[in-house]
């Protein structure tokens, strides 16, 4: 009885190995497959993420842009009030300001 004993023993560990080389390739792939799911899916969210991004800084370029035209515009008007002969024309124009040796030529149109 020994013998069919060991005999049993031993054709059964023959088959096991396959078993289990089945069973690790098999644990092996699930776990290829989670891993490629688990990149996909943050590939995906990570460019959605970045295209929101994208949209958000082209608008804060844009603002960035305005802000820097109208930085150009007042910095323009600022050196423009440092001119004396600028002064003097706004004081004309706008209120009607002369210098004291200055005639004022009025034209029947204003």
């Amino acid at each position: 009885m020994r013998y069919s004993s060991a005999n049993h023993s031993s054709v059964s560990s023959s088959s096991n190995p396959q078993v289990g080389g089945r069973r690790r390739v098999m644990i092996w792939l699930i776990v290829v497959l989670l891993f490629s799911i688990w990149a996909i899916i943050t590939f995906f969210t990570q460019a959605v993420s970045m295209a929101e991004q994208n949209k958000v800084l082209a608008q804060k370029e844009k603002e960035r842009q305005a802000a820097d035209a109208s930085h150009k515009q007042l910095q323009y008007e600022v050196n423009r009030l440092q001119d004396p002969e600028y002064i003097g024309e706004m004081a004309r124009s706008k209120y009607g300001l002369y210098l004291p040796e200055e005639t004022p030529i009025i034209s029947g149109d204003e």
